[in-house]
């Protein structure tokens, strides 16, 4: 097993570093959250001429078919750069449709979501704070020709901007509700769905709650040749979202610690810089420990995944949750530890080091609390924890 990146993974990693210096500074990203404003339609565009888009989607649809560690290296970029934007809704949502989707679906949808063309949001988190098989969740009931969705979504990131929407629901009064889990493409303008867009700590993400009132969905807009292939669609997906959303905890990390380390080498106190200082040092050496401890276990998580056969003793869901774990509990250390060493300053408008605080509150809240990936990892470890589902 080697981890170390290969040349070319890191040309994708000095390219994604370059365009988003280059078209989203973090100067420009301050503003635009000051203003609300979203992200401009051609930094999208020139994301999808980047080939980001398409990533990891096939070449038959015209992607580029990279493996997940190269994903990682332009995931990590924009975790450092807090790119904003609909990326990992649209991400999510079109693996959804690779994995489940009939190929006429998959045809008319990838090769538009790789130009750039539409915008996809994946409504599978819970309401309620809750994440497990007690959350709030869409239910469907077959009727002629199609189903009937009914529920209600508190949060759903990229919602407002979305063409067209991935929901989970269950389906049916299934014995095991994990098991019943269907995956749905629906229309956010037919009758029925209702969207009420949200204010958010992080504004760079923008999210919206969804409410479905009997909306009619044709038979064909099932992703999979049957419900029963849901579970396993929700499992990879989720597993997809965990390892991004790691991945942009790394990037954000690596750089609030760079800024904090650069401001201890220059601000002086009683004649000498204050990382001179014994307290800041163990702040430093902290963080630089904590941020690359999550960068080995996400190198290896993006490894599990990318593995052909599973990894003995390491399937894909512990993968996800042990590096998502690591991320929420690393990130926030990071923020506070530099945050410390900033002093004041960091607690101003002015400082860009709140927006990384934000950026990490919302990843350890608003997709699964720490508590949540705990339960998996021991669950996956054999101890008895009662099963509970990431979809629905």
């Amino acid at each position: 097993m080697d981890l170390r990146y290969d040349e070319n993974q890191i040309l994708i990693q000095d390219q994604a570093r370059e365009f988003i210096a280059r078209e989203s500074p973090l100067e420009q990203v301050h503003e635009w959250r000051r203003s609300e404003t979203p992200l401009p339609g051609p930094v999208w565009q020139g994301m999808a001429a980047m080939g980001w888009l398409g990533a990891i989607l096939p070449e038959d649809y015209g992607g580029m078919g990279l493996s997940l560690t190269d994903l990682s290296r332009i995931l990590e970029e924009m975790g450092r750069g807090l790119l904003p934007g609909p990326f990992l809704p649209t991400l999510t949502a079109a693996h959804a449709v690779l994995l489940g989707g009939p190929q006429e679906m998959r045809r008319r949808i990838l090769p538009a979501v790789v130009q750039g063309q539409l915008h996809l949001a994946l409504a599978r988190t819970q309401e309620g704070g809750r994440f497990d098989a007690m959350g709030g969740r869409f239910f469907a009931d077959s009727t002629e020709g199609g189903y009937l969705l009914f529920g209600e979504k508190l949060a759903v990131p990229g919602l407002a901007e979305a063409d067209h929407i991935v929901v989970a629901a269950v389906l049916g009064l299934p014995e095991k509700i994990d098991e019943g889990v269907a995956f749905f493409l629906i229309d956010p303008k037919v009758t029925g769905v209702v969207i009420e867009p949200l204010r958010t700590l992080d504004g760079g993400w923008t999210q919206a709650s969804l409410r479905l009132d009997a909306v009619r969905v044709p038979a064909y807009r099932l992703l999979g040749e049957n419900p029963g292939q849901g579970p396993s669609v929700n499992e990879r997906v989720s597993a997809l979202l965990d390892l991004s959303l790691a991945f942009d905890a790394l990037g954000g990390a690596q750089h609030a610690m760079e800024i904090a380390v650069e401001y201890a080498k220059v601000r002086t106190a009683f004649g000498q810089p204050i990382g001179s200082y014994q307290a800041i040092k163990h702040k430093c050496a902290d963080m630089l420990h904590a941020v690359e401890s999550l960068r080995a276990i996400a190198m290896w998580a993006a490894w599990v995944m990318d593995a052909s056969e599973p990894a003995q003793d390491a399937t894909p869901a512990l993968a996800a949750a042990m590096v998502r774990a690591t991320a929420i509990e690393t990130y926030d250390l990071v923020v506070r530890h530099a945050t410390q060493v900033l002093g004041a300053i960091a607690c101003t408008e002015e400082h860009v080091m709140h927006l990384f605080a934000k950026r990490a509150k919302t990843l350890s809240l608003a997709f699964g609390p720490l508590a949540y990936y705990q339960e998996i990892i021991l669950r996956e470890n054999g101890f008895g924890i009662s099963a509970g589902s990431q979809g629905g």
